[in-house]
């Protein structure tokens, strides 16, 4: 199970890439212990070994460049996770989820609801607990406290939250600029892409989102077809990065695409703040907030601005 994760990281000179995957993998364990890192760490000796003799010797060198790195990082304690960040969300976060896991998706879009005619800020609602519960969703499922099944529902759930929530999301006036939003082919975890969309078409852009599991060959003619500025990319895994960056790299074979800027995210980007310039990326952000700062840094302000 880490010999996938290791070629992605030595593909892409991330050792950051291979760090994640154990952090992930900790996480996921039935109740993280020491026992269950002194596991880990026993299996990535042992992988060693054998790559030891397998490998020229130089190639033995660059996997334990790799390799040592995160056996000691197996030695330090993992954070807890937590839902939500602000105090007033965490109980929210909580109580939508706790709806949600006994199956009572009317009430947990009820309280939702409630919460935006109170005044509550959609775009704090897709941060604060539509992607916080994503994850613990994640998580439940990777340990075995939930069904696949259960998951699903869940996920289904906060799409349909996200779509009646929609039309409460501020506006400000077009900028005249337009966007493609999604995630490659066998990447389904297109929702942190649909959060940035539509915090984008919050600031005034127009967004052609066309949901995840895209066929690569199709992104740049839908660009060009679209007469995109911007082409929004995610990646949820490690292993779909180097499909990210034959896309990106695809860009000079078309010449309707050369001004187009192009914007990446995703948690492979997260846990290596430099990745995005190894995929040939313009830029890089952790999260939706991000992403428009990022694209106003880009100089992609509005058409009708004389600074534009």
């Amino acid at each position: 199970g880490h010999v996938a994760p290791l070629a992605d990281a030595v593909l892409m000179s991330s050792v950051s890439l291979l760090q994640a995957h154990l952090d992930h993998a900790r996480y996921t364990a039935p109740g993280p212990s020491l026992s269950h890192d002194q596991y880990l760490h026993r299996q990535l000796v042992a992988l060693g070994q054998v790559l030891t003799r397998r490998l020229p010797i130089a190639d033995r060198q660059l996997v334990a460049e790799y390799l040592l790195p995160v056996q000691h990082q197996l030695l330090q304690p993992l954070p807890k996770l937590r839902l939500g960040r602000p105090p007033e969300l965490t109980t929210l976060a909580q109580r939508y989820l706790d709806l949600l896991l006994q199956g009572q998706r009317t009430e947990a879009l009820t309280l939702l609801r409630h919460e935006v005619r109170e005044g509550r800020d959609v775009r704090d609602l897709y941060q604060e607990v539509f992607q916080p519960v994503q994850r613990q969703v994640g998580l439940l499922w990777h340990q075995g406290r939930i069904s696949v099944a259960q998951e699903h529902y869940c996920t289904g759930a906060t799409e349909l939250a996200m779509a009646l929530l929609h039309p409460y999301l501020h506006r400000t006036p077009r900028n005249g600029r337009r966007l493609v939003a999604t995630t490659l082919s066998g990447d389904l975890h297109s929702m942190p892409v649909r959060i940035v969309c539509d915090f984008l078409e919050g600031e005034g852009w127009e967004p052609v989102w066309l949901g995840g599991n895209t066929p690569a060959a199709t992104i740049w003619p839908t660009v060009a077809a679209y007469k995109a500025d911007l082409l929004l990319v995610g990646a949820s895994m490690n292993h779909h990065v180097a499909a990210v960056r034959q896309v990106l790299a695809e860009r000079t074979t078309h010449p309707a695409a050369q001004r187009v800027r192009t914007l990446v995210g995703g948690a492979p980007f997260n846990a290596d703040p430099h990745l995005w310039q190894a995929v040939g990326a313009d830029a890089w952000a952790p999260d939706a907030p991000g992403a428009v700062e990022a694209v106003r840094k880009l100089g992609l302000g509005s058409r009708y601005s004389s600074s534009s």
